[in-house]
């Protein structure tokens, strides 16, 4: 009896359920509901320079807040550290002025003994009517100019007075005005035969004189100084020309003001007015070190 291979149908079988190398199994496609859910790629390149541009400003302004915070900071640090240096200035200056006045009253009052020892007692009367008190202001010091007989002040007065606006303004004038009293005190003893200028009156004054510090007083400015601000220097003289005055007092040591009283000695030489002229009171004028 003849039977069929078996081998033959199981290969032909086996033959159409196998895979060849690499081939999957094809996937069905998504349906159009699914596709709808897909989020779509964003093609507006307009909407996205409008956005770009928008945070670039907002970085810029936060950038500029930044250094506007920056630039306030430094400003107070500024202000407090000029506040710091006003106050010790102030301070020095107080502490000067009252050994200056402590140094008077013992002058004053030993004058006074000897004069009422004397029994001149008409003359320490007269003396103390005639003292004024120190002028709070320049206001109040400028109402006092005219009992100076040998100090002429040509200085500009708005100039003088915006020291008022000042917190150590009542200290300034009160030194600008024993300045003053100097200037005409110097001035009587030149004509009572004192031989000597400004600066050697001060350091060693006669007997009765009434001195400025010779440490806060300059006769000169640098040649650096008068060579590249010598005009700032020139001031009215009596007939309103124009004259240098290099010499000047010091009204304070330290500080962004450093008010100055600049004079010339015009007393004695060929057309000479026989006056000391005063022709600046106002904040430290340009030098090398405030340029």
């Amino acid at each position: 009896m003849t039977s069929t291979p078996r081998s033959s149908t199981r290969g032909s079988s086996t033959r159409g359920r196998r895979r060849g190398p690499g081939r999957s199994r094809p996937r069905p496609a998504p349906s159009p509901e699914r596709l709808e859910t897909v989020p779509q790629p964003r093609t507006d390149a307009a909407d996205l320079e409008t956005e770009v541009a928008v945070l670039n400003e907002l970085l810029a302004e936060a950038s500029h807040q930044l250094q506007e915070a920056g630039r306030t900071v430094c400003r107070a640090e500024e202000q407090r550290r000029e506040a710091e240096t006003a106050r010790e200035t102030e301070m020095e200056d107080h502490l000067l002025t009252l050994g200056e006045l402590e140094h008077a009253r013992a002058e004053a009052d030993a004058l006074r003994a000897l004069l009422l020892k004397q029994g001149r007692y008409e003359d320490v009367a007269a003396a103390t009517a005639a003292l004024l008190d120190l002028p709070a202001s320049f206001a109040e010091l400028w109402q006092r100019l005219d009992v100076f007989e040998h100090v002429e002040v040509t200085a500009d007065r708005r100039t003088a007075l915006s020291l008022d606006e000042h917190t150590a303004g009542r200290t300034w004038a009160a030194k600008a005005w024993q300045g003053l009293c100097a200037l005409e005190s110097y001035a009587e003893h030149r004509k009572n035969g004192f031989g000597g200028g400004f600066h050697q009156f001060c350091q060693r004054p006669p007997a009765g004189a009434r001195a400025y510090p010779s440490s806060q007083l300059a006769m000169t400015e640098t040649e650096a100084t008068m060579g590249a601000h010598g005009r700032e220097r020139l001031f009215p003289g009596v007939g309103g020309a124009r004259v240098e005055m290099q010499a000047h007092l010091k009204l304070a040591g330290r500080g962004n003001v450093c008010p100055r009283v600049h004079f010339r000695d015009d007393l004695a030489g060929k057309g000479a007015s026989g006056l000391v002229i005063v022709g600046y009171i106002g904040p430290h004028l340009t030098n090398r070190r405030t340029n």
